[in-house]
C-alpha cells in the first residue's frame, strides 16, 4: 500500500469522524433546547402557582380586586357566578377558591406534561391524588366550568383518569 492510499483512507476516516461529531452535537443541541423549554415552562408554572396562592390567601388583595372589577363593570366568570348562586358564598370567597384551584391546576398541568417520565410509584401517587382532588364536588365543578380555557392535553389526561375505576 502506498502513501497516497493511506492518506485517502485517513481523509475518509476523518470525514466520517466529523460527520459523527456533527450528528452528536445536533442531538445535544436538540436535547438542550428541550430542557430549556421544560425549564421555562416549569418556572412559569411555579410563578403562576405562587401568585394564585398569594391571591387566594390574601383576603385584602382579593377584596380589592373584586371591588375594582365590580366598579369597572366586570361580571363574574361562570365558576364564580354558579358557585355564588349554588353555595351562598360571597364573590370574594368564591374568588379565593377559584385562585386556589388555578394554583393547583398550574401544578397539575406541569406534571401531566412530563407524566410519562415519572417513576411508576410517583405516577401512581400523582394519579391517586389527582383523582381524589377532582372527586371533591367544588373541584370537579371548577374543572367542568373552566376546562374550555385550560390546556386540552391536561384536561384529557385528567378526564381519562377520572373515568377509570378508582
Amino acid at each position: 500500500m502506498n502513501w497516497d492510499a493511506i492518506a485517502a483512507i485517513g481523509q475518509m476516516l476523518g470525514s466520517v469522524a466529523i460527520f459523527v461529531t456533527l450528528a452528536y452535537l445536533a442531538m445535544q443541541v436538540k436535547h438542550a433546547r428541550g430542557e430549556l423549554r421544560r425549564s421555562i415552562r416549569q418556572g412559569r408554572g411555579e410563578a403562576q402557582r405562587e401568585l394564585y396562592l398569594f391571591r387566594a390567601g390574601d383576603q385584602r388583595i382579593n377584596e380589592l380586586a373584586q371591588r375594582a372589577n365590580a366598579a369597572l363593570g366586570a361580571a363574574p366568570g361562570a365558576f364564580v357566578h354558579e358557585m355564588m348562586e349554588q353555595t351562598g358564598l360571597t364573590r370574594d370567597e368564591v374568588s379565593a377558591l377559584n385562585a386556589e384551584q388555578i394554583a393547583w391546576w398550574s401544578y397539575r398541568v406541569q406534571v401531566v406534561a412530563y407524566v410519562d417520565e415519572l417513576p411508576p410509584e410517583d405516577r401512581l401517587e400523582f394519579d391517586a391524588s389527582t383523582r381524589a382532588f377532582y372527586s371533591v364536588p367544588y373541584s370537579r365543578h371548577w374543572l367542568e366550568a373552566t376546562k374550555s380555557r385550560l390546556n386540552p392535553n391536561a384536561v384529557r389526561y385528567i378526564e381519562n383518569l377520572l373515568a377509570q375505576p378508582g
